[in-house]
């Protein structure tokens, strides 16, 4: 009897800890999506500039991806760093969102292909290692893929 008790007593604790682990992801992803809608209000009102601030300071916040690191790291290095930080999907899925939205409308400067290249790499590993794909991420993709390539061409 005790060890039957004891028995319920671990699949009880177990699945408590994983609702909660659930509801602070749940919580975690409502957060950045409201610090994303932000963002976009202020890409909308005109405040690009204050935008891509707050998008940097998000990722450095909720990610731990410093601006510079971003820049200056190769894309196997990046690869490498998100692998290490073990993101759920969903986390994964926002840091996409909040790469992208840094340096949208992109320019042709150095900052913007260098981030590109890192949002392609949390793509890849959001449909390799995640199973994650979604018609908005494969928009993304097209645009990013569409800017880097005709750059090649001029």
């Amino acid at each position: 009897m005790l060890i039957q008790h004891l028995i319920f007593e671990g699949r009880h604790t177990k699945s408590k800890s994983i609702m909660i682990r659930k509801d602070f992801i749940e919580a975690e992803i409502q957060k950045l999506a409201q610090v994303l809608a932000k963002i976009l209000g202020l890409k909308n009102d005109g405040n690009v500039d204050d935008a891509t601030e707050l998008a940097y300071q998000a990722l450095k916040e909720n990610f731990g991806l410093d601006a510079a690191s971003l820049q200056s790291s190769t894309p196997e290095e990046f690869a490498d760093t998100l692998k290490n930080k073990s993101f759920s999907a969903e986390k994964m899925n926002m840091l996409t969102q909040f790469l992208f939205e840094s340096v949208y409308p992109f320019q042709e400067t150095e900052e913007t292909f260098s981030i590109l290249n890192k949002t392609l790499v949390a793509l890849n590993l959001l449909e390799t290692e995640y199973h994650q794909q979604s018609l908005e991420n494969i928009g993304r993709r097209e645009q990013i893929d569409k800017f880097l390539n005709n750059r090649q061409y001029e």
